[in-house]
């Protein structure tokens, strides 16, 4: 299985304050891949949290983390002179469904410096502490960095893909609300209106959408945002008429306050057209 993995310090705090901290966590990241024989395809070390994209052999995930955060947890706070937690919670962790989703999330986590401003958006390669620069110059590259088997899996060539990550890079800054108008403009006649059909058709589209929680709650979202019956909704997913409003309340704030969900949102309208 192939997994996005989002780790954040606990309460918001800096996890990497210097590039030694950056340099263990990526020699701790060396062993748990090789140890526990996952295939590293895509990472990003910010101040406050990283991100994996990482295939796994064996139902080991669960171990896998467990090592690196345990491992630099305990190394950091003896370093740093600290005590207690330093992650919130263990990770997240979300399955990537198909291969358009594998390549959009990639490009999402290597973006990540140029939506915060670390490096330009013409040159998102000169970040040090993410995987991009690799693919530009993969003689550098690490061993333990999948490369190759990753480009292989999004059916793309090396320059396809730096040039998909650089047009990405450019429109980072595209407004939610342009996206929001998007999914409006859908309208019923562009959505087929048997509502069993559209669950179907993302299904085909991300496998069983049941498996990642935010990305059926999206469907939700855009269900009611297109107008179909809250009990229709309801019956499709086998929830209570308030929880599908609960749920189209709480994507909004996400959507607006979360660049993930944004893509999330992208991913599921592209399976609907």
């Amino acid at each position: 299985a192939i997994y996005h993995i989002i780790v954040k310090g606990i309460d918001g705090i800096d996890i990497f304050t210097d590039d030694v901290d950056k340099n263990k966590f990526l020699q701790l990241l060396q062993k748990m891949v090789n140890f526990h024989k996952a295939h590293l395809f895509s990472y990003v070390l910010m101040d406050t949290h990283f991100h994996l994209l990482l295939k796994t052999e064996e139902a080991n995930l669960s171990q896998a983390m467990q090592f690196l955060n345990s491992s630099y947890a305990h190394w950091f706070n003896y370093k740093h002179m600290r005590k207690g937690h330093l992650f919130q919670d263990r990770y997240k962790s979300y399955p990537i469904l198909n291969f358009q989703y594998l390549l959009n999330i990639s490009s999402y986590i290597n973006l990540n410096p140029v939506e915060v401003g670390m490096v330009d958006a013409s040159e998102p390669e000169k970040y040090k502490w993410g995987s991009f620069r690799y693919f530009i110059s993969q003689k550098d590259a690490p061993p333990w960095l999948k490369i190759t088997e990753f480009l292989q899996l999004c059916e793309i060539s090396t320059n396809e893909f730096i040039n998909f990550i650089k047009k990405n890079s450019f429109e980072k800054n595209k407004k939610i609300d342009i996206l929001l108008n998007e999914i409006t403009n859908f309208n019923q006649s562009t959505l087929p209106k048997n509502i069993d059909y559209i669950l179907a058709k993302a299904n085909k589209y991300f496998g069983d959408i049941n498996t990642n929680k935010n990305l059926r709650n999206l469907l939700i979202f855009v269900l009611v945002k297109e107008g179909y019956k809250i009990t229709e909704i309801a019956r499709l997913f086998h929830i209570s008429r308030q929880s599908v409003l609960n749920i189209n309340n709480k994507m909004q704030k996400n959507i607006e306050s979360d660049s993930l969900f944004s893509l999330w949102l992208s991913n599921i309208k592209i399976s609907l057209l």
